[in-house]
C-alpha cells in the first residue's frame, strides 16, 4: 500500500478547499485556520486496505467558531459517500464523525474533527 499516494489526493482535495492544509501535523505557530489530516492503516481486508482520514478544522479561540462550521460543511459536502478515481487507487469514503472540540480542551484555539472510513483499492 501507498500511504503517500492516499495523502497526495487528500492534499489535492483540500487545498481547493482552504489554502492552508498540513499533513500530521502544524507549523509551530501556524495562522488560523488552518487544516490538518492524518492517513491512518486500519485493516488489509485484501484486495482493499481500510483507512481512517482525519481531519482536523482550527481556529483562533477567541474567534466565533461559524468560519470552521462552514468549513467543515464545505468539505463534507463534497468528501462524504465521494468515490476518487484514479490511474493508481480507488477510495469510498464514509463520513464516521464530526466532532466539536471546545477552546477549554485546546487551550487557545477551537476545533472541528471529520472521521472518514475509506475503503482503498489500489491498482
Amino acid at each position: 500500500m501507498n500511504m503517500n499516494l492516499v495523502a497526495d489526493k487528500i492534499y489535492d482535495y483540500l487545498i481547493t478547499k482552504h489554502d492552508r492544509v498540513y499533513r500530521n501535523k502544524s507549523p509551530q505557530s501556524p495562522i488560523f485556520p488552518y487544516v490538518v489530516y492524518r492517513v491512518e492503516s486500519v485493516i488489509n481486508s485484501y484486495p482493499s486496505e481500510d483507512l481512517y482520514i482525519n481531519i482536523d478544522i482550527y481556529e483562533d479561540g477567541n474567534k466565533s467558531v461559524r468560519g470552521i462550521e462552514d468549513l467543515a460543511d464545505t468539505i463534507d459536502k463534497d468528501l462524504n459517500m465521494k468515490v476518487f478515481n484514479t490511474e493508481e487507487l480507488n477510495l469510498h469514503f464514509v463520513r464516521e464523525q464530526r466532532h466539536y472540540v471546545p477552546t477549554e480542551e485546546l487551550v487557545s484555539a477551537h476545533m472541528i474533527n471529520l472521521r472518514y472510513a475509506v475503503r482503498a483499492y489500489f491498482k
